[in-house]
């Protein structure tokens, strides 16, 4: 019975245990792989937030300009989206301009709606609107 209890120790013999180094150079690459995955968490996290803030900008966009589409032909439209209480729009309209040489045509309309949350600007969206 002696002799494997020897034997087990014969096996750990030679062998150190790690050094100070060794276990500060381990843990230092675990911190930088750490703080590495920690830092993709929080990018990922803000940009949901900011995508998520475009796609309703951009919803609230193409609902205005359906409206518009749904209306009479007229000089001037006002919002009639119904509004979070932090985003506006506004609503520009004109005449359309054909490119080179410019001659407005007053049959078609050009529609810009811009979206701003807080006063900044998020998105422009134009359409065009022709009289029926």
């Amino acid at each position: 019975m002696r002799w494997l209890l020897k034997r087990k120790f014969k096996l750990f013999r030679g062998q150190t245990g790690l050094t100070l180094l060794e276990t500060l150079i381990a843990l230092a690459i675990l911190g930088l792989i750490g703080v590495a995955y920690l830092s993709a968490l929080n990018t990922g996290f803000r940009l949901e937030g900011i995508i998520r803030e475009h796609v309703r900008a951009e919803n609230l966009a193409r609902a205005q300009l359906e409206d518009i589409r749904y209306q009479p032909y007229q000089d001037s439209y006002t919002v009639s989206v119904p509004l979070p209480s932090e985003y506006s729009i506004t609503i520009d309209t004109q005449p359309y301009c054909a490119p080179e040489p410019c001659t407005p045509d007053n049959n078609i309309q050009q529609n810009t709606v811009k979206v701003s949350r807080n006063g900044k600007p998020l998105l422009t969206v134009t359409d065009l609107k022709t009289r029926r």
